[in-house]
């Protein structure tokens, strides 16, 4: 039986989107095998830069009858990427900051980098009804990337073939590389200062200005003034022709 359609974007100011800059791909998943243990289907999953990981998709019949999705694993290509880069503002001037995504939300029991999980994918951002999604967020983590000094969050995201065969057959055709994720938030805080941006002409000078450049006492470096992002939760990834992050991209994409 199937429910009705239920709108699974939470409360706040809409995010779209991720970090922009480092103009690079991350390391990211190499090797996958589908195994059956204790009866079970299960993913793993080699990282290049950490330990395997497992993949428990015991939830993913649950999820399909939500989602109208398959709840067999066989239907689904996989892809790994890079999606949020933390403490980089986006494009739109908003940005999240490694406190926050590192943070354990006692409403969900999950660190916020962990609201990804279980979420859905879609394409373009047409997400207002679950039950068009294309496919579902299996596993996300945070990774330090030496190189370039930075944190990211990386996905591993489903893509339902029987659900949507021509953008899957898009994605193994690698005519769609890229990807940007859904949140919402609670409030914008303003890099410069802290405060709460009113999004109108109460904000303080640093929100009405944007985009602008700072100095910082005592330093030769200035700061960019940008929204950041505060009380956040990830609900969506989407396949997109052209991502706001160059590096959320993925070329590697397992059958």
């Amino acid at each position: 039986m199937r429910h009705p359609k239920r709108q699974t974007i939470p409360d706040g100011y809409p995010v779209y989107g991720s970090a922009v800059m480092p103009n690079f791909q991350i390391e990211t998943y190499r090797n996958l095998e589908v195994l059956k243990h204790e009866g079970k289907k299960k993913t793993i999953i080699h990282a290049t830069n950490h330990p395997a990981i497992e993949l428990d998709l015991d939830w993913l019949p649950a999820a399909a009858e939500s989602y109208h999705i398959s709840p067999n694993p066989e239907d689904y290509i996989l892809v790994s990427l890079p999606i949020v880069t933390a403490n980089i503002p986006n494009r739109n001037l908003q940005g999240f900051q490694l406190e926050e995504i590192s943070y354990f939300c006692p409403i969900y029991g999950c660190m916020i980098y962990q609201t990804f999980n279980k979420k859905c994918c879609h394409i373009d951002h047409q997400n207002n009804d679950p039950t068009k999604a294309k496919g579902v967020i299996a596993d996300s983590n945070v990774q330090y990337v030496p190189r370039y000094d930075i944190w990211k969050i990386n996905a591993v995201t489903l893509w339902d073939r029987s659900k949507d065969a021509n953008l899957v057959k898009s994605i193994l055709e690698k005519k769609r590389t890229g990807y940007s994720m859904g949140a919402t938030v609670a409030a914008f805080l303003c890099s410069i200062c802290g405060k709460v941006d009113n999004l109108d002409d109460h904000s303080c000078e640093h929100m009405k200005n944007k985009g602008k450049l700072y100095p910082v006492r005592g330093s030769d470096y200035a700061r960019l003034a940008y929204q950041i992002c505060s009380g956040t939760v990830y609900f969506e990834i989407s396949s997109v022709s052209e991502p706001a992050d160059p590096s959320a991209v993925s070329l590697d994409v397992y059958v």
